[in-house]
């Protein structure tokens, strides 16, 4: 990505459209996805100055909200 938008960031608009189409399987991997890479936030070499986290949190709720507990 050039844009200058992080990783995350592509898997929240994923996520935000597999839960659109109903798909849970590939929705679920995005989730597990995202947790990990916010996971690697905060290491040795990543420094993470995301001012906004609104959205990223949205992405769990929208989740829950569309499966249910997995």
């Amino acid at each position: 990505m050039t844009d200058g938008r992080r990783l995350s960031d592509a898997i929240v608009t994923a996520h935000e459209v597999a839960c659109e189409e109903g798909k849970k399987e590939i929705a679920s991997l995005l989730i597990e996805a995202l947790e990990m890479d916010l996971s690697a936030i905060g290491g040795r070499q990543v420094r993470e100055h995301r001012n906004q986290v609104d959205y990223v949190e949205q992405a769990f709720v929208r989740h829950e909200k569309t499966f249910g507990d997995d």
